[in-house]
């Protein structure tokens, strides 16, 4: 896939993820991208904090791996009919060979049961056996948990996030005692934000 040079060359509809010091994070949308700025669909909270002319650290992930990072300046906002930043065009961009993925520490409750990759798809409630356990890490692509039976393949679970819950299916990819490295497999775009949206509230300055 062709590398972005210019902030010109991001692809629409791509999520920038913007930290601003005093506020924290917060993720943009670019709806459009023309020759005079990057129009980026803004969340409210974030829309109300940021006034014209600051600098905002910005970064994405087009590709499943790779990242990129730039710096940019906040040209002009637009409050109708949704809040709309404009960013200005930059080709001061830093490709990374890997994802940069934000790591929260958090103490959520996981009630999950555990499937090898031998198992039908299908499951009954008289085949499930629920586990419970604690997650103590989380980005979007993964997580840590903490539980005190032993886990070899998989586990698929309901993850409580504030006012989402989110199917959770994960590879376990790492033991360390009664902790389980866990990769998200099959994670949709929307549940991925909502995910990403918890954790930018935990960062929250």
């Amino acid at each position: 896939m062709k590398k972005i040079i210019t902030t010109n060359d991001i692809k629409t509809n791509i999520p920038i993820r913007v930290y601003k010091k005093g506020y924290g994070y917060a993720l943009l949308t670019l709806i459009e991208n023309n020759d005079l700025f990057l129009i980026c669909k803004s969340p409210d909270d974030f829309f109300t904090y940021i006034t014209e002319n600051e600098t905002v650290e910005c970064y994405i992930w087009p590709y499943p791996d790779g990242s990129y990072d730039f710096t940019t300046t906040v040209m002009g906002k637009i409050s109708s009919p949704f809040p709309i930043i404009l960013l200005k065009h930059t080709s001061s961009i830093v490709y990374n060979p890997t994802r940069q993925c934000l790591k929260a520490k958090v103490n959520i409750p996981f009630s999950f049961f555990t499937f090898s990759i031998n198992t039908s798809k299908s499951f009954s409630s008289e085949d499930i056996q629920w586990h419970q356990g604690t997650i103590l890490e989380l980005t979007d692509r993964e997580a840590l948990l903490q539980t005190a039976i032993k886990l070899e393949h998989f586990v698929k679970g309901n993850l409580h996030l504030g006012t989402n819950d989110i199917d959770i299916t994960g590879k376990v990819t790492g033991i360390s005692s009664t902790h389980y490295d866990i990769l998200f497999v099959g994670l949709d775009d929307a549940d991925r934000i909502a995910i990403l949206d918890y954790i930018f509230t935990v960062y929250r300055e």
